[in-house]
Order: C-alpha cells, then structure tokens, then sequence
C-alpha cells in the first residue's frame, strides 16, 4: 500500500511536494482505514484543484516514475522539470515512495537529471521504530560511492551484491533496483532476505495502477471469471445504465491476428506468458489476459487459455429487448463505468489505482454513486483509490472524511502545491462545497477581469 508520495522538479511541482496517505486524526468512519501497528493509511483519497492547477501533473509524476523504474528513461523527458525557473535544467528531479509491503514500511526514492537523461542517487530504506532507517542499498553515481552490503547478513550475498553493484557504479543510465530484476530469477528462487528487491520491484509493476480519462485500467483478466461477468452485469444494471445482461463471446483469433502486425502479435504473446508466469509465482488462478480497443471501441479480449491464444469480445443485452449489443454501441458512460469497474470487483490485495478525472463521462449522482460503493466495499478490502476531480458533489462529510479530500493549488508563479482539508480546521457540520467554491481553501480557478 501507498503510505508517502514525494515529487519535486517535474512539470508545475518546483520545490518537494508530499502526497500522503497517512490517516490524520478523525475518528469517524474509522472502519475503512487500514489499520495494523504502525500502519494507518487511508482507502481514498479526492484531489480538487482548478484546470492547470497541477492535478494531472500529479498523476503523471506517479506515472512516470513507474514507467521509469520499469522500462528506463524515456527518450521523451528532456523538458519535463519544472521550467518555471531557469537553473532547474540543472537541478535533478526528485522521486520517492514511501509504501507498505508484508508488515514493513520502506523508502524507495531516485534522483533523475532530465535533461540530461542521467540518474543522480538512488536508495532503498527499510523504516524501523518510527523514524529510524536501515539502508538496503544507496547510490551516489556521480561518485560511484554505493552501500549495499550492511542489510543481509548473509556474507555470500553481500559479496554477490557488491559485485553488481561495482559493475553500475558509476552507470547514470540504469536503477539498481531493476538492474536487479534482469535476468535474476535464480537469485530470488530460495527463501532469503534478498526478496526485497523484487518485492519492491513487483510493487512497482504489479500493485500502482496509473489510469488516465481516455485509457481503461488494461487488466482484464478478472472478465474471464464466471462470478466476475455475473456481478458486472448487476453492477451495470444497478448504476442505471439500461444494461441487463453482460456476457463474453468467443471470436475466431484468426479475425483479429489477421488485421494486427506480427511484431505487435508477438509482443502481446509476450506479455501473457509473462502473466503466466507472475499468477504461477503468486499461486493464483487468474487467466492471462490482454485487452485491444480501437479508436471506435471496438474491443477485444486475447487471453492465453492452457497454453492456446483465444479470443473473445464483449456482449450487451438491454432491458425490454433480446437484441444483442456490443462494446461500441454502448453510451461513453457505460464504457466509461466498464473501464473502471475493475476497482469495484478486484480482489488483489493492496493494490493502488490512481484515476484522472474519475468524473469524465459520468453524471455527477453516477461519480457519488460509484464513490459510494467504492467506500462500502473499503471496509473488507485493502486497496486505495486516489482520484483527481471537479465533482464537488463527493465534498460531503456524511460521504468522505476530511483526511479524504486533498488540493492542489497554482501560486502566482505557476508552482503547484499539495494539501489536505485536514490542515483546516473544519467541523463536521460544515458546508465544505459552499465554502470550498468561495475560495477559502484555494484550489479554484482566478479569473482576470
């Protein structure tokens, strides 16, 4: 779970900015804060700002932090520190995650020179006793100074640790972190303490799920459970969208591989034996699965069933007719709902979804109303959900609580800045939409007469 995140020199965010996740003092509705000895962190979160206040700046931060920790530096990010001063060219930009895996908390951070495409720092930290650190490993790369050998106390481990270590040093094109996630599977296949590299890797990969307006959350594979499509349709049905009954349809994947490229072909069969290989790793029975969406929705479902490619698309009917609809038939709203149904029926324990303009396409009673059966099910489950939005309608104490409503401002300058509603001193009785659209807590928009 996400406990901290820390994002400083990228787009509209100059000096550090903290997101947290951590509970403040309000006690009611305790019953969805996951709670367990030093942990306190809350389900959802709301983040409000005016356009261009630095909201989906936000969530590309967290996006493109992942992205980074997966796959690289982008050849793309020369000018994504934040322009609004000269020298910040030359200034690394700052990530950092503070997250809950098992019962421990740690601190997974990078320091990136973006205009250069080179990495500065990097450190891995277990928190222990509060506020005390146990370094994992730390890099200064501009030195080649590294620590990697003080957390196991496994000497043949340290010395293999030194080993690839010596050999990146001084390398500021690659994280340690998913250096140690190439080629390693032999590392990680015995019970050790040195796990924590691909426990804190595969949280990355794994757990954060960043999802934008126009891009649905892309794990599909819970559509291929039977129990699944059957709560789909009574969710669709029960947020009035007209549908009754939901199925999945097999399609010939001779109709679909024949309008795809090869290259594209193969690298979806490469990343469904890669799910493969995660759900047998986790000892789950998921389906590996992938979705393909044309510009026009038109959808389809490849998933690797007992080693064969198969295919399958997406079936309507509606109330008062046995007429059979598909995906791109369907209104914006209910494809919308569809992309983001998955947080409703995902049983993936701790995992993170991150929304940008959960509102768009919804009504505002569809946004309060999805926002509401999120919170009833927060209780059972321990997954968080942080959406930015205009819906002020969600601002409502008998919905959130006050830790759950976060803003980002712009200053005069264009320097975004984040802050919670529980920095004010606020009662529960309190018109918070009326005060929040009379500006007394900022996050709205200036208008020049």
């Amino acid at each position: 779970m996400l406990s901290e995140f820390k994002v400083g020199n990228f787009l509209s965010f100059d000096e550090i900015q903290t997101f947290s996740m951590e509970a403040g003092k309000v006690r009611s509705k305790i019953d969805r804060v996951y709670a367990d000895g030093n942990f306190k962190l809350l389900k959802f979160m709301a983040i409000y700002g005016a356009n261009a206040s630095g909201k989906s700046n936000l969530v590309s931060a967290f996006d493109f932090a992942q992205n980074v920790i997966e796959r690289g530096i982008p050849t793309s990010c020369s000018n994504c520190y934040c322009r609004l001063k000269d020298d910040n060219k030359y200034k690394p930009s700052h990530f950092e995650f503070t997250i809950k895996i098992g019962n421990e908390k740690y601190v997974y951070g990078f320091d990136l020179l973006l205009s250069s495409a080179s990495f500065v720092t990097e450190y891995l930290k277990q928190i222990r006793y509060g506020k005390t650190y146990k370094t994992v490993f730390f890099r200064d790369i501009p030195t080649g100074k590294y620590e990697v050998n003080s957390y196991f106390k496994d000497a043949a481990i340290n010395e293999r640790l030194k080993i690839y270590a010596e050999d990146v040093k001084e390398d500021s094109s690659i994280l340690f972190l998913r250096l140690m996630n190439q080629n390693k599977d032999s590392l990680y296949a015995n019970e050790s303490d040195i796990k924590i590299y691909k426990l804190v890797y595969n949280w990355f990969k794994y757990k954060l799920s960043v999802n934008y307006p126009d891009r649905p959350i892309t794990n599909y594979s819970y559509l291929m459970d039977s129990e699944s499509v059957s709560q789909i349709g009574k969710l669709l049905s029960f947020f009035g969208t007209g549908v009754s009954e939901f199925d999945i349809a097999d399609v010939a994947i001779e109709k679909v591989t024949a309008k795809l490229p090869k290259e594209l072909m193969q690298n979806i069969i490469d990343h469904l034996n890669e799910q493969k290989k995660h759900y047998i790793e986790k000892d789950t029975h998921n389906t590996p699965a992938i979705m393909l969406r044309s510009e026009d929705n038109l959808m389809y479902i490849i998933q690797l069933e007992n080693d064969n490619i198969k295919c399958k698309t997406l079936e309507f009917k509606h109330e008062k007719t046995n007429a059979v609809f598909s995906l791109e038939e369907e209104s914006d709203g209910t494809i919308r709902l569809l992309d983001l149904i998955e947080v409703l029926l995902s049983k993936d324990s701790e995992r993170i979804y991150i929304i940008d303009e959960i509102n768009r396409r919804f009504h505002p009673l569809l946004t309060y109303k999805f926002i509401e059966e999120y919170l009833n099910l927060a209780s059972t489950r321990n997954i968080q959900l942080i959406v930015t939005t205009h819906e002020s309608k969600l601002m409502d104490f008998d919905l959130l609580r006050k830790d759950e409503i976060g803003f980002i401002d712009k200053d005069e300058n264009g320097r975004s800045t984040i802050f919670s509603l529980d920095s004010f001193s606020e009662r529960f009785d309190k018109k918070v939409c009326k005060a929040y659209f009379e500006g007394k807590y900022g996050s709205i928009p200036r208008f020049k007469i």
